[in-house]
Order: C-alpha cells, then sequence, then structure tokens
C-alpha cells in the first residue's frame, strides 16, 4: 500500500464482543494497525478514529454494525472508510462463538482491509472516476426503474 497506512476499528459492542474472538480477528487485519472499542459510534469511540488520524492514518476500516447506520457519525473527509457489517451479516445470522462464525467475520476483515488498500493507493484523479461512475451507475438504475413497465 505504498506508504498509506491503514488502521482498522472493531467495535466490540452489540454483543460482537460475546460473539467473537475479537483477538483471532485482530490477527486478521494483518499489518494494519488495529484498535477495539466497546462503542465506536460512542463519543469515545469516534474520538479515538479521529486521533488516529491525526496521528497519520490514511485509511480506516471499521468494523461493527451496518454500514447504513451511523453514516455521518463515520464520514471523514479526505479519508478512506470502509465499513464492515459484523452485527447485521455474521453474529445475527450465525451462532456465536462457533467457528464458521468467526472464519466469516476474519473474512469480512480481511476483504475490508483490501478494499481499503486498494482505494487508499489508487491516486486522487482515479478515486474522483470512481465516485463519477458509481454515480452514472446509480442514476442509470433509478431512471431504468422509472421506465420499466409496471403490471
Amino acid at each position: 500500500m505504498d506508504d498509506k497506512r491503514l488502521g482498522v476499528f472493531i467495535c466490540s459492542g452489540c454483543e460482537i464482543g460475546n460473539s467473537l474472538d475479537i483477538d483471532a480477528l485482530k490477527e486478521a487485519a494483518e499489518d494494519a494497525s488495529t484498535f477495539v472499542h466497546p462503542c465506536l459510534c460512542g463519543e469515545e469511540g469516534l474520538q479515538q478514529i479521529r486521533q488516529e488520524l491525526e496521528n497519520g492514518i490514511d485509511a480506516i476500516v471499521i468494523a461493527g454494525c451496518s454500514p447504513r447506520f451511523k453514516t455521518e457519525e463515520f464520514r471523514f473527509d479526505g479519508k478512506v472508510v470502509e465499513r464492515v457489517n459484523l452485527r447485521e451479516q455474521v453474529i445475527w445470522t450465525h451462532p456465536p462463538n462457533d467457528e464458521d462464525t468467526q472464519m466469516m467475520a476474519a473474512d469480512a476483515i480481511r476483504m475490508g482491509v483490501a478494499r481499503a488498500a486498494r482505494v487508499a493507493a489508487s491516486d486522487p484523479e482515479n478515486q474522483q472516476r470512481l465516485i463519477s461512475i458509481h454515480r452514472v451507475l446509480w442514476l442509470y438504475q433509478l431512471l431504468n426503474g422509472l421506465m420499466w413497465p409496471r403490471p
């Protein structure tokens, strides 16, 4: 990832810490700096993230609740933010403290780290182009849905 620094923040709240081995999840983050907090969406958790961003982390992976939850709180201008949904897609849908559940959570973190590293390593012009492509595709899907014949 060139000279970019990646930080992985794992929330242990919302029964995540009771359903998964958090220390094993930290190992899944491999070379990234890893931080664990009992409530990342709370003011103390957000302050920890801000502090690490000020200390030089360029891209972050937030492993906790759904990316649809607390979107404004986890928006950090100029930084790559990748959300990994451990709560809804892992612990709420699979048995707690199960080997397969643990492997699924570790895989989700590895995928989040890979996505964040890839985006952080790309140049800013490429990032803007990707954002533009996503907006065009979204608009196309919206218009296509409006024009689709209804029964």
